[in-house]
């Protein structure tokens, strides 16, 4: 049997991924990718092999690639054109095609709406679907998948560069926030929100790291410290230099930086758009979860998990590690392997 894995803009986590599952494949498999969007340093180094690179408009087709149809594909969403010319002459070969699809569940109107769109013109297409987490799994179900075709553990951030580190009572008053400088992470609302609080907040700093438009528009404070975006070999110290992971974004559909924020035992202050919290955090026990936009609830956030005592901080540490467990790369290899039984 073939199998072959297609991701688009493909991150290093992700070669990480998928280097687990190829490992545990006989005879392998085979990655197609579009490229990210930032470059990342050694992606076919961390994959273990090369990586053949299309364009999303692409008319791809696998002889093209230099390679065999194969028998189970993943197929990396249902927009990108690429992707939906190899899909379909897998299924015309006879093959099967497993969704990989990351957005989560938001019961809105475009959903609401899109469920049987995506019933009566793409569930077909597919026979098992491979999504994040539990929000994920509710919006696969909404699209029509049988919950036995559904399996989570698409993302995950490696543990090997991201790892508890000191107690959270040792590690400096520091509140993190990594991500793009853009309007939908709300980079300029947490930083408003911090400034904000900071005379009841003395000892505490604000350190950001990520590119974008809206890195001038930070606010103007002695300690609010904006960085440029860094490699994720770098990341790792970061978080564990960190009580405080903070990611108030007005849409993700996960959030891959939450999962790197828990393994490394942070405490979480998340807005309730962003699919991970349902995976990671424990509100009163590591998160505080505040409405998408609410630069008072970001406040007094900020305000409640920087007063916690020593026991509580330790509660929210051991609480953090605990839930990060459930994904990664050998996760997403247990999930892929069964996936592949399931198939073939």
């Amino acid at each position: 049997m073939t199998v072959a894995f297609s991701w688009q803009g493909l991150p290093q986590y992700a070669a990480r991924q998928l280097r687990a599952a190829i490992d545990r494949i006989p005879g392998g498999a085979a990655v197609v990718g579009t490229r990210p969007g930032v470059p990342i340093q050694g992606m076919e180094a961390a994959l273990g092999q090369p990586i053949h690179w299309v364009e999303s408009g692409d008319d791809a087709t696998w002889a093209g690639l230099g390679l065999p149809v194969p028998r189970v594909f993943f197929q990396a969403g249902w927009s990108c054109p690429a992707f939906q010319a190899l899909g379909d002459e897998v299924r015309a070969a006879g093959g099967k095609v497993c969704l990989l699809m990351d957005n989560d569940w938001r019961g809105d109107l475009r959903q609401l709406l899109g469920g049987p769109w995506f019933r009566l013109t793409m569930k077909r297409k597919f026979a098992a679907v491979l999504v994040p987490g539990v929000s994920g799994r509710r919006l696969a179900r909404w699209y029509g998948f049988a919950d036995e075709d559904v399996f989570e553990g698409l993302y995950g951030a490696d543990p090997k560069l991201f790892f508890d580190g000191p107690p959270l009572a040792e590690r400096p008053k520091r509140i993190l926030f990594v991500g793009q400088y853009i309007e939908r992470k709300d980079c300029v609302g947490l930083a408003t929100a911090f400034a904000s609080v900071a005379d009841r907040l003395p000892e505490w700093e604000l350190h950001l790291y990520g590119s974008g438009p809206l890195r001038e528009r930070l606010t103007d404070h002695p300690r609010i410290r904006v960085h440029g975006f860094v490699q994720p070999e770098q990341l790792g110290a970061l978080y564990r230099e960190a009580r405080i992971f903070a990611l108030p974004s007005r849409s993700e559909a996960w959030g891959l930086v939450v999962h790197e924020a828990a393994l490394s035992g942070c405490q979480l202050l998340l807005s309730d758009a962003i699919g991970a919290r349902h995976d990671f955090a424990a509100p009163d026990l590591n998160a505080v979860v505040v409405p998408v936009g609410s630069q008072v609830g970001m406040a007094a956030a900020l305000l409640h998990l920087a007063g916690d005592d020593h026991a509580a901080l330790a509660r929210a540490q051991s609480a953090s590690l605990r839930r990060a467990r459930t994904h990664g790369p050998q996760a997403f290899a247990d999930r892929v392997a069964s996936i592949v039984r399931r198939l073939s």
